[in-house]
């Protein structure tokens, strides 16, 4: 069990996790094939909703679809630990325990399961193309775009505020889930574009206009926007922030303090420099340059937004 060692630590529910993954990967020992130990591992109360030789058959049919696998995250609190596995088929799964609190510390409680339970509502699609929606005239869809410090919040929530439009930011949300460990994924940004994409579902649905503020830097994720719009009936309107004055931009990169809870203030000039540099280009979307004033910025993009959304109507 590739990883396995080197993360799960002696503690009871880490103790009685490390056995569970044991048996998925196809390594339990002969006292559990006879199911003494597997009698021994479950409280009774759960012994008798599933029964010992019903996990032993479970976990074994489990382990001849999953082993070897690879465990790649660990979460522990008090009596429950999770662990996150990857398959041969480098499929994701959970697995959970609950122990007793008191010894012998036995299994309360279990499962495996895929990362996203099979029991769920389906996640939104790739392409909205063929999603059936409420459609309702004037909404629009307004995406801003453009690496760090290139002004696009401050352009955005003025645009929000002249429109009563809710601004939607990726900052603020990727800082509301720094308290649950997300900073350190991976996978941060699509987590933030899922949440966006979300977002600007729930309200394009529901018949309302929503600002996106965000980098904008993949180009999928740019047409998955582009046709949830379609989608709705709404306008669709991108915008590209970008600052011709590279003394200013790099000033605003270091020296901003915008109090994001969760999220850091000054960035990284090299970074955003890199950034700004490999940045695909967008042809639809409007370029506004935030080294202007910033009025000026602000009713360049309402008058695109007015120009779309009567071309939408129309």
């Amino acid at each position: 069990m590739n990883g396995m060692d080197d993360l799960l630590a002696d503690s009871p529910a880490l103790t009685r996790l490390r056995w569970l993954l044991s048996g998925l990967d196809g390594d339990w020992p002969a006292d559990v094939d006879a199911g003494v130990d597997v009698e021994h591992a479950l409280a009774p109360e759960f012994a008798a909703r599933v029964a010992p030789e019903l996990l032993l058959n479970i976990t074994r049919d489990r382990a001849k679809q999953f082993a070897p696998i690879r465990v790649v995250g660990v979460d522990t609190d008090g009596d429950v630990a999770i662990a996150r596995f990857r398959t041969r088929d480098d499929a994701l799964l959970v697995a959970y325990v609950k122990v007793e609190p008191a010894l012998p510390h036995r299994i309360t409680s279990t499962y495996t399961q895929p990362s996203v339970p099979e029991y769920l509502t389906p996640g939104l699609p790739a392409d909205f193309t063929d999603t059936p929606m409420p459609t309702v005239d004037g909404a629009a869809l307004i995406v801003f775009g453009g690496v760090p410090g290139s002004g696009k919040s401050a352009v955005s929530e003025r645009v929000g505020a002249a429109l009563g439009i809710t601004v939607f930011a990726l900052d603020w949300l990727l800082g509301a889930l720094t308290p649950f460990g997300m900073r350190h994924r991976q996978d941060l940004v699509g987590v933030g574009g899922e949440l966006l994409t979300t977002l600007a579902y729930r309200e394009l649905a529901a018949g309302r206009s929503a600002i996106l503020d965000t980098t904008s830097e993949d180009p999928p994720e740019r047409a998955r926007w582009a046709s949830l719009a379609t989608a709705a009936g709404a306008a669709f309107v991108p915008v590209v922030c970008a600052c011709s004055d590279e003394a200013l931009h790099r000033e605003r990169v270091e020296g901003r303090v915008r109090g994001i809870p969760g999220w850091a203030d000054a960035g990284d000039w090299a970074n955003a420099s890199a950034r700004r540099a490999a940045f695909p280009p967008w042809p639809e979307a409007l370029s506004v340059d935030t080294a202007r004033p910033l009025d000026e910025c602000v009713a360049k993009v309402l008058d695109r937004i007015d120009h779309q959304s009567r071309n939408s109507c129309s």
